[in-house]
C-alpha cells in the first residue's frame, strides 16, 4: 500500500458495509457495491473502558472453638 491509497476515516464516520465488507465514510449507501446494508463502527468498536471490580476483604476476629 502507498502513502497515497492510504486513507483515513474517523470512527464516528466509519460504517462497515455489510454485504462486501468495506469500510467507507457513506452512511446511505456502499461506494464499492451500492448496497445499503451498513453498520455504524462507532457503536461497536468505541467502547468505554470496563470497569475493573476491586474485592476488599474485611477481618473478622478469629472464633475459638
Amino acid at each position: 500500500m502507498t502513502f497515497a491509497t492510504m486513507t483515513q476515516i474517523p470512527l464516528a464516520s466509519a460504517y462497515l458495509c455489510q454485504d462486501c465488507n468495506c469500510i467507507s465514510n457513506c452512511s446511505k449507501q456502499c461506494p464499492a457495491c451500492a448496497s445499503a446494508v451498513l453498520m455504524g463502527l462507532a457503536g461497536v468498536l468505541n467502547r468505554e473502558p470496563e470497569v475493573k471490580l476491586e474485592f476488599r476483604f474485611v477481618r473478622l476476629p478469629a472464633m475459638a472453638a
